[in-house]
């Protein structure tokens, strides 16, 4: 019941609901998720390329620049890479598979509502956050393969919690701090195919992928984030800027 208290609500889905053939797994007002199973069968060997994320028009809530939005665009794509990276085996070639995230909705945090909460978490025992300000992030993931076909189709939406989201200053802050989780609830979803883990030379090698491509979130910065709240610009090594692209049909 803590958990849920507070949460950041959930505009309705830009399209008015979830389309035919997905199969809801959570519907609550901070919550969704829905998985499509596609027509292709996961690939063997999973020869996957890297991760891509894009912004859907529209997608950008006020008073987040398009630079904002890459920042959050390009750690969801980073943390599905290092999230996957045990059980993938992620190539630069173009061939393989593909993992295609597309950023449906970035909401707004309140950075002032942030840096007060950052100052009374200082003071207050235990996690504390003012329950209001809080930001959101909707993607929708599409897994393929080699040939373009479906494999999954996943539909993601959340609303920051006070008590388990850390209070950032920045409009992205709760963007940012939720794109991890994106990418540990499809890993979950996966878990029933009983993928094999790839040795410990191709994790490695998976990981240096991830880091080249994406860059790595500054260790320094997520340690000193514990008592000064950093923006994401501040810690994220992010330079892309994905255009803006048109949302896919369902």
């Amino acid at each position: 019941m803590l958990l849920a208290t507070g949460c950041a609500s959930l505009p309705p889905p830009k399209d008015g609901g979830t389309p035919a053939g997905y199969r809801e797994i959570r519907n609550e007002p901070h919550y969704r998720l829905a998985l499509r199973p596609g027509e292709a069968a996961w690939p063997l060997p999973p020869l996957f390329r890297l991760p891509q994320a894009t912004v859907s028009e529209g997608a950008i809530g006020t008073g987040i620049t398009p630079e904002q939005a890459a920042v959050v665009a390009t750690h969801a794509a980073r943390s599905m890479c290092l999230a996957l990276a045990p059980w993938m085996q992620w190539t630069t070639a173009e061939e393989g598979g593909r993992i295609l995230l597309q950023v449906q909705r970035i909401g707004a945090s309140n950075s002032e509502l942030a840096a007060t909460s950052a100052v009374l978490d200082a003071l207050v025992p235990g996690p504390f956050r003012l329950p209001a300000g809080l930001g959101t992030l909707e993607v929708n993931t599409r897994v393929e393969d080699a040939a373009g076909a479906s494999v999954l189709d996943v539909r993601w939406a959340r609303g920051a919690n006070p008590l388990i989201h850390r209070a950032r200053v920045s409009t992205i802050g709760d963007a940012w701090e939720l794109a991890p989780s994106n990418a540990r609830d499809l890993v979950a979803e996966l878990a029933p195919l009983k993928l094999a883990r790839q040795p410990d030379p191709v994790r490695k090698a998976n990981v240096a992928a991830c880091d080249e491509r994406f860059g790595r979130v500054s260790v320094a910065g997520r340690a000193a984030s514990m008592f000064v709240p950093f923006s994401p610009e501040a810690i994220d090594p992010s330079d892309d800027t994905p255009e803006p692209t048109p949302a896919p049909q369902p």
